[in-house]
């Protein structure tokens, strides 16, 4: 990754950031985790949330640590972007990591992170524009707010372009397919 001019801010687990800067947003390192990317075309508004665990967070009070569930992190994510003036109806979306990279026979909490992230952005009814989810190795993502692209790695491979929203107002939708018990990748179609 060739940074000029920007700032970066890493996101840890448990994190969500919402940036309209010069700015590049790089999660940590993503095991069972999923990075879940907004952006928006617009306002030129991004953000990312680590997710660590599925569903909603039981903390009754307000808590950094609610923002480690995938339900709690994305409305987060979401509000904060609007804050920023974003319209909910701009937010699209990109996915990666839910690695199971421990490569234990029945460990899924990998598969309930993504398949709970999954569930609760097509319950908001927001675009997906692209997704590396599964596999046995550990992911990077990163946005590039000035531009809308996002890059991710697996395992030791070389940073690839995931997407880039808003690229001439038409964005190439990819499927995920083979969303198992085994084992869930992404097919990319070319």
């Amino acid at each position: 990754m060739n940074i000029i001019d920007g700032h970066t801010t890493y996101v840890s687990v448990g994190e969500v950031v919402v940036s309209s800067k010069n700015e590049w947003l790089i999660a940590t390192p993503l095991g069972s985790c999923v990075a879940v990317i907004a952006y928006d075309t617009v306002t030129k508004t991004g953000g990312m949330a680590h997710v660590m665990l599925p569903g909603e967070s039981f903390f009754v009070k307000k808590s950094d640590n609610r923002l480690r569930y995938a339900a709690d992190a994305i409305e987060h994510l979401f509000a904060g972007m609007e804050q920023k003036g974003v319209t909910c109806e701009n937010i699209d979306v990109c996915l990666v990591g839910g690695a199971n990279v421990l490569k234990k026979k029945h460990d899924a909490i990998a598969l309930e992170v993504a398949n709970s992230v999954l569930n609760i952005i097509v319950k908001k009814q927001k675009v997906l524009h692209a997704a590396v989810l599964g596999g046995y190795e550990r992911h990077t993502a990163s946005l590039n707010v000035a531009t809308g692209t996002v890059y991710y790695t697996m395992g030791d491979s070389p940073e690839t372009v995931l997407c880039k929203f808003g690229l001439d107002g038409k964005v190439k939708r990819e499927k995920i397919v083979n969303i198992d018990r085994k084992v869930f990748e992404h097919e990319k179609k070319t």
